[in-house]
């Protein structure tokens, strides 16, 4: 019988760990086998076949497929083909049973384990830092195929905490911040850690040892070390109210040497590898996850995809590809489709500006790249194309002359023929260092003065993490949402422009500014949520996702920051950062 089935049974029962006895297999299994040794005593055979039949049937309730076999096992007096041809997975839902094909087809990978089904050890709760510096733990290291989800863990061993009413988190936040990346050995590509809180009272207690943890998805196949630091603890990266942010001191994580994990193509597939890339569709969005690929890596042309940053990298997105749009392409592309455009932004969106005015030519020649005015600041940098001073600006685009201001008379709220006319507004974030305040450019009917945009862009975070506290930005983002609403018509698409990536040292200047990397984190969550709660499906909403292109740059590349006090991003980045919107909007 045994030879017969390929199943092995013991003397009663089912071979142990072939069938779990409260699975639906096994208690048919186990039925079956004690109805042949019955066969003389028929009111027993009989309760029996009946027992089996309404397994059978609760199974049917699952997958008439299964239903069908398990019928003709009964009708023969035989174990149902089911339960023979995957034992292994009898503790199963037989509804998700896969066919006997795809069984033969499936590699051997092993499944996917999170974070939350890989216990902590308990010991990491009371590790101090006297004792253990903080360090990262990778509890899972097998080979991980490309597209899965590794595990990742940092403890953030107890240390020596005053309490402070100066420095707290914002709900729901933790109380270190830690910045970390899995870099890999051969390609350099950085994948950055979103650590969240495990769930345990110790990570609502400052000073405790805290334990974070992500699931990281790795799609290059590489192997991968992690890289990073403690960058404050105890709250210290939310200065709120009059507080300043304390200088950075990072505390570097202890890695081990076996902590890493190999990426492989087990399945052969090569979904996200270069050699595929221009494959994929053209992207339409502006928040694609992506790498930074060296320029000699690619296996085609460099011209197919944007400009290298000035590291010699070139952002490719892993689901959509990314084109180079020339600029007079764009500014036809504005012409055809978006005849009115607003935008209201900040010196961020000025250097932006000044390239598309330009057709590309602002900060693009040799000799120009490392000029300060190209490295970070440009407010003095003479510029003939628009007042780069003024709070609002009238500039007509058209793919021969650029962008340039209109002069003599002109209706503003029209714009020209064979133009596209964009109208950027100067915006502090929602602070209340707008000068005037934000809210009069809504309270005198915008539309009735500058027209009705095709689209919206707005820029927010950067002034806002700088200057202003959580609950003042809060109030003041739900008053411009209310604007947002009453003065635009529900066609007119809204782009929200993430906040620039900061991972520099403490603002020393005298104006103290409290950028730090988790606030325009948080800040630049809060706003996207806000966004799509208030809104909801009434409104196309897009995000210009800006800070996330930076954010996986190796880290070494964000450190530019400490050369710019403004944290305004190179040229080179900028070009980048435009290529983004070009293909987001005309794709």
């Amino acid at each position: 019988m045994a030879d017969k089935y390929n199943v092995v049974f013991t003397e009663d029962e089912v071979k142990e760990g072939e069938y779990p006895p409260t699975s639906s297999c096994g208690q048919i299994l186990v039925l079956y086998r004690r109805m042949t040794r019955n066969k003389r005593k028929s009111v027993v055979r009989l309760l029996l076949m009946i027992a089996i039949i309404y397994l059978g049937v609760t199974i049917y309730t699952n997958n008439a497929q299964v239903n069908e076999k398990i019928r003709k096992g009964i009708s023969n007096m035989q174990i149902p083909q089911l339960c023979i041809t995957y034992p292994k997975q009898a503790n199963q839902s037989i509804a998700n049973a896969p066919t006997e094909q795809a069984v033969k087809e499936k590699p051997l990978v092993k499944a996917t384990r999170l974070c939350s089904d890989i216990p902590i050890p308990s010991s990491y709760w009371g590790m101090h830092i006297a004792d253990q510096p903080s360090f990262v733990d990778i509890p899972n290291r097998e080979t991980v195929n490309v597209g899965n989800s590794v595990c990742v863990r940092v403890v953030v061993t107890e240390s020596e905490y005053m309490p402070s009413m100066i420095y707290q988190p914002v709900p729901n936040s933790p109380w270190d911040s830690v910045l970390l990346d899995l870099v890999g050995s051969t390609t350099g590509i950085s994948i950055p850690v979103h650590l969240q809180m495990a769930a345990h009272v110790n990570n609502h207690q400052p000073g405790a040892a805290h334990v974070y943890q992500a699931d990281v998805v790795l799609r290059d196949v590489d192997v991968y070390v992690p890289k990073g630091y403690v960058e404050f603890r105890n709250a210290e990266w939310n200065a709120e109210g009059n507080a300043t942010l304390p200088l950075l001191k990072p505390e570097q994580l202890v890695v081990a040497d076996d902590q890493q994990v190999q990426v492989a193509d087990l399945n052969g597939t090569g979904k996200y590898s270069l050699q595929r890339y221009l494959e994929l569709p053209l992207c339409k969005s502006m928040d694609m996850e992506g790498r930074w690929v060296r320029i000699e890596a690619l296996p085609f042309h460099r011209a197919l995809v944007p400009r290298a940053d000035n590291h010699g990298r070139v952002w490719l997105p892993y689901h959509c590809r990314l084109r180079r749009i020339a600029y007079t392409e764009f500014a036809k592309c504005l012409v055809q489709q978006y005849p009115m455009l607003h935008w209201f932004g900040d010196s961020n969106t000025r250097r932006a500006l000044k390239k598309i005015t330009s057709l590309g030519e602002w900060c693009t020649r040799k000799e120009d790249r490392e000029q300060r005015y190209c490295i970070c600041e440009d407010y003095l940098q003479p510029f003939n194309r628009f007042n780069q001073h003024s709070r609002e600006v009238y500039i007509d685009m058209d793919p021969t002359a650029g962008g340039i201001m209109p002069s003599g008379w002109f209706y503003p709220t029209v714009a020209p023929a064979n133009k596209s006319r964009i109208i950027a507004f100067k915006m502090e974030g929602v602070t209340h260092l707008n000068m005037p305040p934000w809210q009069e450019r809504f309270q005198h009917g915008i539309t009735q003065k500058y027209g009705v945009p095709n689209t919206v862009i707005i820029s927010l975070v950067n002034w806002d993490m700088a200057m202003s506290t959580m609950a003042a930005f809060a109030i003041e983002l739900e008053k411009l949402l209310e604007h947002i609403s009453r003065s635009y018509p529900t066609r007119t698409e809204l782009i929200i422009r993430t906040g620039q990536y900061f991972s520099g040292p403490t603002d020393q200047s005298p104006t103290k500014r409290k950028f730090s990397r988790m606030r325009g984190a948080i800040m630049n969550k809060y706003v996207e949520k806000a966004f799509r709660r208030k809104f909801g499906s009434s409104r196309t909403i897009r995000v210009w996702d800006v800070a996330a292109v930076a954010e996986r740059r190796p880290i070494a590349a964000r450190k530019e920051a400490v050369f710019c006090p403004s944290n305004h991003a190179r040229a080179e980045m900028v070009e980048i950062e435009n290529q983004l919107l070009f293909n987001g909007l005309c794709n």
